[in-house]
């Protein structure tokens, strides 16, 4: 009896998206949180008193293809979707 041929397993379905000019692939059907954007703009994030992030998206989906996430929040990521982290310092 012949054995059944064994599949790999999927690849996890991923899309590019452009953080601060800079490819990353992430998850395609995962939320990204405003905390997820922050770590993949910078490897060591800006610390202290005040700091705080500004994020900005464009090529979103449809429904709301630019805008700005705080803290909280999440979007979806699309294939192409840009992001803009800037740290701001409150003083």
């Amino acid at each position: 009896m012949a054995q059944p041929e064994e599949r790999p397993a999927p690849e996890p379905k991923t899309v590019t998206i452009i953080v601060n000019g800079r490819r990353k692939s992430v998850p395609k059907n995962d939320d990204l949180t405003f905390a997820e954007v922050v770590a993949l703009a910078f490897e060591n994030p800006p610390t202290g008193d005040g700091v705080q992030f500004t994020i900005q998206y464009t090529r979103g989906h449809g429904n709301k293809p630019a805008g700005s996430l705080v803290e909280g929040q999440s979007v979806k990521p699309k294939e192409g979707m840009e992001f803009d982290v800037t740290p701001t310092n409150r003083s």
